[in-house]
């Protein structure tokens, strides 16, 4: 007799969840691909890297927004936006971080 495993819930993807995971992702590889780029150049970065580094904090805020929003959401599942939120945080205080370097003149 072959048994099947079904899941009876009224949970649902939280598309919100999905888009806060995908822009902090896009924050975190963009942070790695300038921060690669900027130190292979020895410092020295043209106006392009700063365009895309202030972007790409852009998105890491705005995926922490998404983020908080979809965790409030009711009888959905919590990964993406549990992941989403906190890989944009990530990304955002990684990007606030270089910022703050960059303002500071710390290095």
């Amino acid at each position: 007799m072959v048994f099947r495993k079904y899941l009876f819930t009224s949970r649902k993807i939280s598309y919100m969840g999905i888009g806060s995971f995908i822009a902090g992702l896009i924050s975190f590889v963009s942070f790695l691909i300038v921060i690669t780029i900027v130190l292979k150049a020895g410092g020295n970065a043209d106006e392009r890297m700063g365009a895309a580094g202030f972007l790409s904090c852009l998105f890491g805020v705005a995926g922490v927004i998404i983020g908080i929003v979809s965790l409030v959401e009711r009888e959905t599942f919590r990964f993406f936006p549990r992941a989403g939120t906190i890989l944009s945080l990530i990304a955002s205080l990684l990007w606030g971080g270089v910022i703050y370097v960059g303002f500071t003149g710390i290095l």
